[in-house]
């Protein structure tokens, strides 16, 4: 009886279908979540990895500005992977100085990581990002390559300090590789 009643008043279920972009993003987010995870788990109790070390960073102010100068800056990102084929890293970089604002950020020198890295726009309203970006490809930078450069605005006079810790670096097959960080402001 009860079947003969679900036969007679069937509801269609309406399919829940999402664009292919969508889709290819959440599978993107959820490699890069797990990506993480998993270096963070390899990574701990390793020694030579720079993953729990910060590093600091003075960029020196040029010109005398006054108090209410407003006025903008890049500062280049580099990871050095040594000898071992740069194919994953995630950074943090992020300043607690007065009177910057991040404004912006661009891809890296080589092709593998020309796009800009996965950030959070929102994280940078708070002077602190987390970029990170990946490539499976076959061309992949050796040793020291620029792999991001923020712009920033600055206003009010002094140096500024920055602080950039590499929290995971990895090659095509995922293997943990040790690598180093450093920032430099862009001279134009």
């Amino acid at each position: 009886m009860i079947s003969e009643l679900a036969g007679k008043f069937s509801i269609p279920i309406p399919r829940l279908r999402i664009p292919r972009s969508w889709g290819i993003l959440i599978a993107l987010d959820f490699c890069l979540i797990a990506f993480a995870i998993a270096q963070d788990n390899s990574l701990h109790g390793q020694s030579g990895m720079t993953t729990d070390r910060p590093t600091y960073s003075e960029i020196e102010d040029l010109g005398s500005h006054s108090t209410g100068d407003v006025r903008f800056d890049a500062i280049d990102v580099f990871v050095d992977s040594g000898d071992d084929l740069l194919a994953a890293y995630q950074l943090e970089f992020l300043s607690d100085a007065e009177g910057v604002v991040f404004v912006g950020i661009e891809g890296g020198e080589h092709p593998a990581f020309l796009r800009p890295p996965y950030y959070d726009p929102r994280a940078m309203n708070n002077n602190r990002v987390i970029l990170a970006s990946f490539n499976a490809g076959l061309d992949l930078p050796k040793g020291r390559s620029r792999v991001a450069r923020i712009h920033i605005q600055m206003s009010g006079p002094a140096s500024r300090k920055f602080q950039t810790s590499l929290m995971a670096s990895a090659t095509r097959d995922g293997r943990p590789i040790p690598a180093d960080i450093s920032i430099s402001r862009v001279v134009r």
